[in-house]
């Protein structure tokens, strides 16, 4: 009996292996995401020797090319909204794709302002074919879950496999990371073991085509966008740019002795602790503002350790990982409101926008992760020097992407609409939602 055959015939069977399918896509995106968004920045400053500024505007550069990719890629979709045999091919084609270039990201090159420009262009190929990649995974997180339960399943499952595989990234890094790493050549390794964990999951996605009911989407009608949508996309910059800082900037960090831990270490620990925070997400009918208070206060605390303390060995190593737990359970809890949002915005229009608002938030991150850059250039220096300017200003940066979140996570509160309690309004006569 065919797989898709089984999932029709048994559901509860159907939905964990629909899961699992989901969540080897999600693993393997986000090991190609991760492997160039913690190691992108040390591979071209340390390893092809670009100075700060120019690290800065490369993850600039590529930034803004993503964001802007991302909205194209929802832009020429929007056809296949809703569409989820269309958008498991589409996912298939531009996974494969999206594997080739990263090859050519990672290739061996040499140092040099031929590097710089070498690097600009295959970014810009790379985020191109991401993008398209990225977008049709990220609208699964709304278009698959059937209902309120499931859907918390899908974003705990999304945010814990998401610090899997950056735990796997700060794995490589202790051999792509610090002066005992061999002077180039296995970043092309570590870059086609991705690869071909991308292709063996976009093809296991890809046999659920046909096998899934079409979620409905309402072409004909004028397209309006979730309830809090804006507020949300706010809170995801907050995450991606200023409480991300830390994690962008462990790698750098430089063992003064041989029992204290560098770079590599550090970035282990703190992504350990974000694989652990999404386990501690409460159920949606517990509310959203006290796990979010939880988890932020945490996130910044420990931030502000770890910048008082770089070098404090065990005190450090503890702060990292704190922080990664907090950091993990905001973005756990951050995806599970989109997704919601989304969803809740279907059932009520019956218009699915599970492709265009994934592809604003992630255009809305990549900018966000590309101002960060910008950050980086002025404050790498003084970071690795230990300027107490710099590391204050570095605090205060976590800070306000802590506030600006508790801000911004709710906004269904502040609208009258509660996204975590997953209020189903009566979907209009005739539509069809997943």
């Amino acid at each position: 009996m065919a797989f898709s055959e089984r999932a029709r015939t048994d559901p509860h069977t159907g939905r964990i292996a629909l899961r699992s399918a989901y969540g080897a896509g999600h693993f393997a995106k986000s090991l190609a995401w991760s492997f160039t968004d913690l190691l992108l920045a040390y591979y071209a400053n340390v390893r092809l020797g670009l100075s700060a500024s120019d690290t800065g505007l490369l993850i600039f550069l590529s930034a803004v090319q993503g964001a802007l990719a991302d909205v194209g890629a929802a832009w020429l979709m929007r056809r296949a909204e809703g569409d989820l045999g269309r958008i498991l091919a589409i996912q298939f084609v531009a996974g494969l794709a999206a594997a080739v270039a990263l090859l050519v990201v990672f290739r061996p090159a040499h140092g040099g302002e031929a590097a710089f420009v070498f690097l600009v262009l295959a970014l810009a190929l790379f985020r191109t074919l991401f993008a398209f990649y990225d977008v049709s995974q990220n609208a699964l997180v709304s278009l698959l879950p059937q209902d309120a339960d499931d859907a918390h399943h899908y974003a705990v499952l999304r945010q814990a496999l998401s610090g899997m595989a950056r735990l796997a990234v700060a794995g490589l890094a202790f051999l792509l990371v610090g002066a005992a790493a061999p002077a180039g050549g296995r970043e092309i390794v570590a870059a086609g073991g991705v690869a071909a964990l991308i292709a063996a999951s976009a093809g296991w996605l890809l046999r659920w085509r046909g096998a899934l009911p079409m979620a409905a989407t309402a072409v004909e009608r004028r397209r309006s966008m979730p309830t809090g949508l804006a507020t949300l996309l706010v809170a995801g910059a907050a995450l991606a740019g200023p409480e991300a800082m830390a994690m962008r900037l462990v790698p750098f960090v430089e063992g003064r002795g041989p029992a204290e831990p560098a770079g590599a270490a550090l970035l282990f620990a703190q992504v350990l602790g974000s694989v652990i925070g999404p386990l501690g997400l409460p159920r949606p009918d517990r509310g959203v503002m006290r796990p979010a208070l939880a988890f932020t206060a945490l996130a910044v605390l420990a931030g502000m350790v770890f910048l008082a303390a770089p070098h404090a060995g065990l005190l450090t190593l503890a702060a990292c990982l704190a922080h990664g737990v907090g950091f993990g359970g905001m973005m756990a809890l951050f995806w599970r409101e989109m997704g919601t949002a989304i969803r809740n915005h279907a059932l009520r229009t019956g218009v699915r926008t599970d492709m265009i608002s994934f592809a604003l938030l992630t255009a809305t991150i990549k900018l966000a992760g590309g101002l960060s850059g910008v950050g980086l250039a002025f404050l790498l220096d003084g970071f690795k020097a230990g300027t107490p300017t710099t590391m204050a200003a570095l605090a205060a940066i976590i800070a306000v992407g802590g506030l600006v979140f508790l801000l911004t996570i709710a906004p269904g509160y502040r609208f009258g609409i509660s996204n975590s309690g997953l209020r189903r309004a009566t979907p209009p006569p005739g539509s069809r939602t997943t």
